[in-house]
């Protein structure tokens, strides 16, 4: 499953990201997907700010779904793997997978679905020229 990422970005827990049993608040799961994304469009020369502001390239969220499948807990260094699954005209499936740091096995997976969005109009609009070229290079 690593194999299929096309980028890692590194985690680490805080305290405030657990919940009373002491592991991560299954919501900031969100979170750590969308600063991932974030990062692979830095890594790539662009910071989201700047993708949205100066080349039109605004995306929301559709849909998140998650498979939990074990623990991270505070301290915890996690990875998380991105891979694109799937490139429409207006909207894009972000595959993904947490581990822990050092280990081989799954605690997390899932997919987020990204809509173009035109902020102006408060609708979808098409994905950019500029993101699929980062999304799905030819």
């Amino acid at each position: 499953m690593r194999n299929d990422c096309v980028f890692f970005c590194p985690i680490h827990v805080r305290y405030g990201e657990l919940d009373p049993q002491g592991i991560v608040y299954n919501g900031n799961y969100t979170t750590y997907v969308d600063f991932a994304l974030s990062e692979f469009f830095r890594s790539k020369g662009y910071t989201y700010k700047e993708l949205a502001s100066e080349y039109g390239s605004e995306i929301c969220h559709r849909k998140n779904t998650f498979e939990f499948l074990s623990s991270a807990f505070e301290s915890d260094i996690l990875e998380v793997g991105l891979h694109f699954r799937k490139l429409g005209n207006k909207s894009f499936t972000l595959a993904f997978e947490i581990y822990r740091q050092g280990e081989d096995d799954l605690l997390v997976t899932g997919e987020s679905v990204y809509v173009g969005y035109d902020k102006d109009n408060r609708s979808s609009r098409p994905i950019t020229n500029l993101m699929r070229n980062m999304i799905m290079p030819e």
